[in-house]
């Protein structure tokens, strides 16, 4: 308890703002992760690359879990890009239990839509599972890229009357 009362003592910033560095911190984070408004958009502007930026920074500043959350989103947001880091994230199990098969699913998905780091990836992976566990996770990505594309395009289905 001591140690934490001196650790605040130390953060204590003397800018011109008198807020201390924890305080900053918390302001700079929910700056970040705050939905971004234009004038030009209506309604949630945050692109699935805006979402892969926000992902990567957590992974920098060491805190997998935020950063697979986001990646994830942006993945379901059918962007490439965060497919491929999250087949990673399994991989390495960075933020997600480690899991090559789900690693496999990430990947083959991203690698079915023409992510060339994904396929380079998905070949070096392939070793390491057996024929019928890196079929079975093609077959779960081929599923999991209709269940994205049915969110997607969910609202342009016309409801019966």
């Amino acid at each position: 308890m001591n140690e934490n009362n001196n650790m605040r003592g130390i953060m204590t910033d003397t800018s011109p703002s008198g807020l201390d560095l924890e305080q900053q911190l918390d302001n700079v984070l929910a700056f970040i992760t705050q939905p971004s408004k234009t004038e030009h958009n209506e309604g949630n502007t945050e692109t699935p690359d805006n979402v892969v930026t926000k992902a990567l920074y957590y992974l920098k500043n060491d805190q997998p879990p935020l950063a697979a959350k986001w990646m994830r989103l942006a993945a379901m947001a059918s962007n490439q890009r965060a497919q491929f880091y999250l087949g990673l994230f399994f991989i390495k199990g960075q933020g997600v239990p480690q899991s090559i098969f789900h690693g496999a699913v990430w990947l083959s998905l991203a690698s079915s839509q023409g992510y060339e780091p994904a396929t380079t990836a998905l070949a070096d992976l392939r070793k390491h599972l057996s024929t019928k566990r890196f079929q079975d996770a093609k077959c779960y990505a081929a599923t999991l890229y209709e269940q994205i594309h049915q969110q997607q395009f969910n609202h342009l289905i016309p409801s019966s009357p």
